[in-house]
């Protein structure tokens, strides 16, 4: 199975589809100057087939899902355009929605992985501190004639240990880290990770971010309530999230109004609930839906700074704690004993 392309790219290739289609070129010409320029071979090499199915009159769709490449939800998209007419509309929705979905998975890779970082410096600091600084109090209190405190000494005889056995927590640190990078590339372990994160404020933001971009897209594809919300789930990664947009289908299947579905099945906030209710009756439900998706994520990069603001901190109080009461278990014991001379 052919690795697909990331959200980045694909958000980029959308764009330059829309422009193509505005400006009336046909898609297999268009195909082939985005191939000429494209520098990546396995990409170039597939979108070249692409241009060949296209210029033997396959359908763009069924040409671009032959290439191995791109994502299951843009082709089923693509497919819709092509049926509706809306295929530039669509395109340029794409790109947006794709946009979008880059934009909220690198603030939260930034909200986990630079504290992730801060974490490990300020422990590389400490084990410095046991296995390097603590030895050399230790000969300048045998110097003195003097003895260290219990505590020091527990921290001396832990740094001792860590010196002669380092290989141990290193190679456990590196399994970990490695089990984690391979497990973040499953989607059913990132699923419940979000499930998780969904018990947080932080994390019902991001699901229902990504869900006001899904249905955005959906929308302006031309698609209804029942159909937008049936591709809003296939998308959706988070299993409460899913939960919660099964409910509104029921929901709008037992005849209520979609904004009435939205607010009682709480896949929006209230207020973007609201908002999208009053769009849906000034028949302007796909513009709304839209400018929350786009609010969604303005929310989500404010809530992760906010959280960083309050981890970041937090690390580094505790960690200049724990290195200052190490200090102290040596430098008190030294400081009477030099003020005994």
């Amino acid at each position: 199975m052919k690795k697909t392309l990331s959200p980045a790219y694909i958000s980029g290739f959308c764009y330059e589809l829309s422009l193509i289609l505005k400006a009336g070129i046909p898609l297999a010409e268009g195909v082939s100057l985005i191939a000429e320029n494209e520098r990546d071979k396995r990409v170039k090499a597939a979108l070249t087939g692409v241009c060949g199915q296209l210029e033997l009159g396959e359908r763009f769709s069924d040409a671009a899902a032959a290439a191995g490449i791109f994502p299951k939800y843009m082709l089923d998209m693509i497919d819709i355009g092509e049926k509706t007419g809306k295929l530039e509309a669509v395109t340029l929705a794409l790109s947006g929605y794709y946009d979008r979905r880059e934009s909220i998975s690198k603030t939260v890779r930034n909200a986990v992985v630079y504290p992730a970082i801060l974490l490990v410096m300020m422990l590389f600091v400490v084990v410095v501190l046991v296995t390097k600084v603590m030895p050399i109090f230790a000969d300048v209190f045998a110097q003195l004639g003097g003895s260290m405190s219990p505590v020091a000494v527990s921290i001396l005889r832990f740094g001792e240990g860590l010196s002669r056995n380092w290989e141990i927590p290193a190679l456990i640190f590196a399994g970990l880290l490695a089990a984690g990078l391979v497990l973040a590339r499953v989607p059913a372990v990132r699923g419940k990770f979000g499930s998780l994160t969904f018990s947080f404020h932080l994390g019902k933001t991001v699901a229902s971010a990504q869900f006001a971009s899904a249905m955005a897209m959906t929308m302006t594809g031309g698609l209804d309530m029942e159909e937008s919300l049936e591709m809003a789930e296939r998308v959706t990664a988070n299993a409460k999230m899913r939960a919660r947009i099964r409910r509104c289908r029921s929901l709008c299947g037992e005849g209520q109004s979609f904004g009435d579905a939205v607010t009682k099945s709480g896949v929006l906030s209230p207020l973007n609930a609201q908002m999208l209710a009053v769009g849906i009756r000034a028949g302007s439900g796909d513009t709304v839906m839209e400018e929350i998706a786009r609010r969604s994520e303005q929310e989500v990069a404010e809530e992760t700074e906010a959280a960083l603001s309050r981890v970041e901190p937090a690390i580094v109080i505790v960690m200049t704690v724990l290195v200052a009461a190490i200090l102290i278990s040596v430098m008190i014991p030294l400081m009477s004993i030099m003020s005994a001379i």
